[in-house]
């Protein structure tokens, strides 16, 4: 009787090679052959799941933020208070990087560089359309916030916009710098910093 192959589970093991490999050479000295022999199958067999080092380049990216997004998610979906299920969303990052996914920091990096590029229609994957669904997520919580009360009134696709660009910031400077600072602390203090600044004031008693 033939092999059934799980076809989601084989990509989805030619993408956790590919990131591997990105991580090890850089995304631009890897080459198919490399992953192929790093997911321990033919390099033919990759090109039956993707047509080009570009589809993999956007599709590990997507796989990648597809992976967090449902850890955090997780995280957040077992929350009531919108407060907690904000701050959640950013100490669940922090969390993340005390795991494998550290060592893909830079590979990360390297997406967003070909991300930006000029040929942006050989990149499969969009940034402006991922930090659109990023923003959507950070507002709807901040959105949350502010009904329950738990925060002043703000314009809160320019505070998610800020919240998430100090992260990407801090990560940046990070990865130039190791040693500067504990990543992980950075980001749990993010919104703890931001939303202090937020909350609203409580009258003074008489």
């Amino acid at each position: 009787m033939p092999k059934i192959i799980d076809r989601q589970e084989k990509r989805s093991q030619i993408l956790e090679a590919a990131m591997r490999i990105f991580a090890q050479r850089g995304v631009k000295n890897t080459k198919i052959a490399d992953i192929a022999e790093a997911a321990g199958i033919g390099k033919g067999t990759v090109y039956e799941y993707f047509k080009s080092k570009d589809e993999i380049i956007s599709a590990s990216f997507r796989y990648f933020m597809e992976t967090v997004g449902v850890t955090i998610g997780r995280r957040v979906s077992e929350l009531t208070d919108p407060l907690d299920k904000l701050m959640a969303f950013f100490s669940g990052w922090a969390d993340i990087l005390e795991g494998e996914v550290m060592g893909y920091i830079e590979v990360v990096l390297d997406f967003w560089a070909e991300g930006i590029r000029e040929d942006k229609g050989v990149r499969a994957f969009n940034l402006a359309e991922l930090y659109a669904e990023y923003r959507a997520t950070v507002g709807q919580l901040l959105d949350d916030c502010v009904t329950a009360g738990c925060i002043r009134p703000v314009d809160t696709r320019i505070t998610a916009s800020i919240l998430l660009g100090t992260m990407d910031g801090l990560l940046v400077q990070w990865v130039a710098d190791r040693t500067a600072f504990d990543i992980k602390a950075a980001i749990e203090a993010l919104p703890d910093l931001i939303i202090y600044g937020l909350k609203k004031e409580t009258p003074d008693e008489d």
